[in-house]
């Protein structure tokens, strides 16, 4: 179960369950925006009357892949804008999107203030082009290269985005979001490798994913994950996204004291990782290091990559709880093997894990109260 990794007690340090709504615009939204923010990000956060989200919380809403609806003091974000899918590209190990029981429709009403590039394959920025046509007034925020390319997708609308770095820059790069963006909300921009198969899967092997994990365990058939006819298609899904898909940014956010680090995808940051091609991937770590706060809570995914990715991560960014992404599709089969590598890592670094599981967690908010002692508190979530 969901909650099962994390103890009783932790729950109540971390989460709040107050009832008032402290409301960051009070001007009343539609009723299509209302219903799409409730069923998201959950009704005890939401204002039915006007549509404004509590301010008093962190929350997260997964519609799977790395995909999230988000709030952070009020302010309404989506990292990645993609509901999860095959999306027409036959490769990809996803659901159909009944599955995950939202439509791109719904995602478009929430009305976001901001919408992040974690990277720009389509089973991430698949469906921004239709949520960014209805949300004009909404920022954007990636590489020069995401910017381009989603400005050439949308031209029948004027959006603003905002480039985090010039094109080319070197991994390791570190930018901040303009303070007026999302006022109370500090925003940093990291960037960092996608990720990419060992070059030893044998000593470097990945977690199980995807179709081929399901279809070679007994009971269990891909038929369980139906894409529909009718399913509609993602942005550029014939070659996987637009050119500047492999460009991957990493994003810590922070409300008060409590910060979080969403990564949609990680890889190698250690060893020999610039021999891969990746110049600057060394200096990512250092990145991390000197982040403006530390990171409390970790987003990651953990797939494609070798194990090692995971521990690499860790080691460089400490988080106090760690939850994996991208891993839909029979993922729950990664979780023994997650553990494992868990278990591998000092105490003194060792992070909670929340797992995440497809279908049960999508679209469950995950609350956190960012003024809890937990996160001030130098000691791990376990102490």
């Amino acid at each position: 179960m969901r909650k099962a990794a994390m103890s009783a007690a932790v729950l109540v340090i971390l989460f709040s369950l107050s009832a008032s709504v402290h409301a960051a615009d009070s001007r009343p939204l539609s009723a299509e925006t209302i219903a799409a923010r409730q069923k998201f990000l959950g009704l005890d956060n939401v204002d039915p009357r006007t549509g404004a989200v509590q301010s008093d919380r962190v929350i997260l809403s997964w519609i799977g892949v790395s995909s999230f609806v988000a709030a952070f003091k009020g302010h309404v974000v989506i990292l990645d804008a993609y509901v999860a899918r095959a999306g027409g590209f036959a490769s990809a190990p996803w659901p159909g999107i009944r599955y995950v029981g939202a439509t791109v429709e719904e995602l478009a009403a929430v009305k976001p203030e901001l919408i992040l590039f974690g990277h720009a394959h389509f089973d991430h920025a698949g469906d921004l082009p239709q949520v960014v046509r209805a949300n004009q007034h909404a920022v954007v925020a990636g590489t020069a290269e995401h910017c381009r390319d989603i400005e050439n997708e949308v031209r029948d609308v004027s959006f603003r985005c905002i480039s985090m770095f010039p094109e080319h820059a070197d991994l390791g790069s570190v930018a901040e979001l303009p303070k007026d963006v999302l006022p109370g909300v500090g925003i940093t921009a990291i960037k960092q490798p996608h990720s990419s198969a060992p070059k030893n899967p044998v000593a470097d092997p990945p977690f199980p994913f995807g179709s081929a994990a399901c279809k070679t365990t007994p009971g269990l058939a891909f038929s369980q994950y139906p894409v529909e006819p009718d399913d509609p298609l993602s942005w550029d899904y014939q070659t996987a996204g637009p050119p500047s898909g492999i460009i991957a940014v990493a994003w810590q956010i922070r409300v008060g004291e409590f910060a979080l680090l969403w990564e949609d995808t990680a890889g190698y940051i250690v060893g020999d990782c610039a021999v891969r091609g990746e110049i600057g991937c060394d200096r990512v770590p250092q990145a991390f290091a000197n982040l403006p706060a530390r990171t409390d809570v970790r987003v990651g995914s953990i797939v494609v990559a070798g194990r090692s990715v995971f521990s690499q991560h860790t080691n460089a960014v400490r988080e106090k709880l760690f939850i994996p992404i991208h891993h839909d599709a029979c993922g729950y089969m990664a979780k023994k093997d997650l553990d494992a590598e868990v278990a591998k890592l000092p105490a003194e670094i060792r992070p909670k894990v929340w797992f995440l599981n497809d279908p049960g967690d999508y679209l469950r908010p995950i609350v956190f109260d960012p003024n809890a002692k937990a996160w001030r508190d130098d000691g791990r979530l376990d102490d």
